[in-house]
């Protein structure tokens, strides 16, 4: 979800000058992509009587304002979004606000009590957003248990609909766990995602499908970089321009978010960019940044909870998962393609010699792409799964690894004891067979329901030199890919 185009009219009115305080909305033209999961809830939400509280989390760049804003457009609404700057003076800015918009009255430097007090007890159908919530933890950390309380003293009766937003996903989650005062007290919650690989066939409608999977490889499906990726030129073309040169839009995009988030990031850049290399191993992690395994799980959880930027995985067999059949991967396309190619080559382009970046990237860009293939077809197979599509319905999908052996996915119904075993290889004229006969050897080292099973074989590629006919074997080109997800 995103608009190619938005506007917005800043308005402020402290005595001290401000970046942001208010956004008044000026609908466009625009495109907006996905979300109607999202913006139904919303609308339903809206619809219902009484007071409602939702949360919307989500990375930064994925989207959070463009959904807000198109749920908003032409609604009694506030939006807000929380200044890095002191509690006094963001009480007088948030009140003045109220005061502007809907008319409420505070006298001299009102407290969060009063505030919330006067702004919760509007009975008339009121949307008031506050975006970057998770600020109060350091600005005020009293205000959530504020909130709380003027909350069950008015949620009765009130007629506000309160969304707050941020992207500080691991803050954002803690003020809401068991222990924290606004427990129990949202009506609803929206974990916003980056688009999938499927949406990209909307963003680019004309677009070839395997130029779609290089844009997804390198740009991911974050709405703000599909954006500079410019789908008339050569994908590596696009990459020089916005994300090697100094001058592009993407050059220092993910140095930046973290820098932000995270204080001392040295240590998370290091973990990050070894990960990109294909050190997914704990020990093999803090082998390469001499750190303890045991001091690595803080940093580690850090990226993971904290911020969404890697992922952990076990083998899809794993009925319980070890730790030390446990890897990491980044979570995200782009800053997986950051890591791997600008962030160590950053001493070239800083003096804007990127030529050499630019070949390390052509000469492995095949094998690059491949690996972010594996993620177009596992989304490809699961939403097959979803449909019914597939010669069983699974319960489980995912990587499956071994010391020796790793197979791309492998997917099983637990009951019926039914096994898929998957491999994707980003080649044209793949011979099927020969892909098919590694992965019965593969599969013979998968021990669950060894005895009793059902065997299936998927291969994805971009083409194949031949088709088979085997009532086990599935064979998906980048035609059936499409053809999957296109509607």
């Amino acid at each position: 979800m995103w608009w190619r185009q938005s506007s917005f009219h800043m308005l402020a009115g402290s005595t001290i000058a401000l970046n942001i305080i208010v956004i008044t909305i000026i609908v466009m033209t625009i495109k907006f992509i996905n979300r109607a999961d999202e913006l139904g809830f919303l609308a339903k939400e809206h619809k219902n009587d009484g007071f409602r509280f939702i949360s919307v989390i989500g990375r930064r760049r994925v989207g959070k304002t463009a959904l807000i804003e198109k749920f908003i457009s032409g609604k009694k609404a506030l939006y807000f979004f929380v200044p890095d700057i002191d509690d006094k003076e963001l009480r007088l800015i948030f009140a003045r606000n109220l005061n502007e918009k809907f008319g409420l009255s505070f006298i001299g430097e009102p407290a969060w009590d009063e505030i919330f007090d006067r702004m919760l007890g509007m009975q008339e159908r009121t949307v008031i957003v506050i975006d970057e919530f998770q600020r109060f933890l350091t600005i005020n950390k009293s205000v959530p248990s504020i909130l709380q309380k003027q909350i069950d003293s008015h949620h009765k009766k009130s007629g506000v609909f309160l969304a707050v937003m941020g992207s500080s996903i691991g803050m954002m989650h803690k003020l809401f766990e068991y222990s924290a005062p606004l427990y129990g007290r949202r009506t609803g919650q929206i974990d916003l995602e980056p688009l999938k690989f499927r949406h990209l066939f909307e963003w680019f409608p004309s677009v070839p499908a395997e130029k779609l999977v290089e844009i997804y490889a390198v740009f991911g499906g974050t709405p703000k970089y599909l954006l500079e990726a410019d789908a008339k030129v050569d994908v590596i073309k696009s990459i020089e321009a916005s994300i090697l040169s100094k001058r592009g839009a993407l050059y220092n995009e993910p140095d930046m978010l973290i820098r932000t988030e995270l204080p001392n990031p040295a240590t998370y850049f290091n973990i990050m960019k070894l990960i990109a290399q294909g050190r997914t191993k704990t020990n093999e992690i803090a082998d390469m940044i001499s750190i303890k395994q045991t001091s690595l799980s803080y940093f580690l959880n850090v990226l993971e909870k904290g911020m969404g930027l890697i992922k952990k995985e076990n083998p899809v067999t794993e009925m319980k998962p070890k730790s030390k059949k446990t890897l990491y991967f980044i979570n995200d396309n782009f800053f997986n393609f950051w890591f791997r190619f600008v962030y160590p080559n950053m001493s070239y382009l800083e003096i804007e010699n990127s030529g050499p970046v630019t070949e390390s990237v052509r000469s492995n860009f095949t094998a690059f792409v491949g690996k972010a293939f594996e993620g177009v077809c596992r989304e490809f197979l699961i939403e097959a799964n979803a449909k019914g599509r597939l010669p069983f319905s699974a319960t489980n999908i995912g990587r499956w690894w071994s010391r020796q052996e790793e197979m791309d996915m492998v997917a099983f119904n637990k009951k019926t004891k039914e096994m898929l075993f998957c491999e994707c290889k980003w080649k044209d004229n793949a011979d099927p067979n020969a892909v098919i006969s590694g992965l019965k050897k593969k599969s013979e080292q998968v021990e669950l329901f060894k005895k009793d099973r059902k065997d299936y074989y998927a291969v994805f590629a971009r083409s194949f030199s031949k088709r088979i006919r085997e009532n086990n074997v599935l064979l998906f080109d980048i035609g059936d890919i499409k053809q999957g997800f296109v509607k």
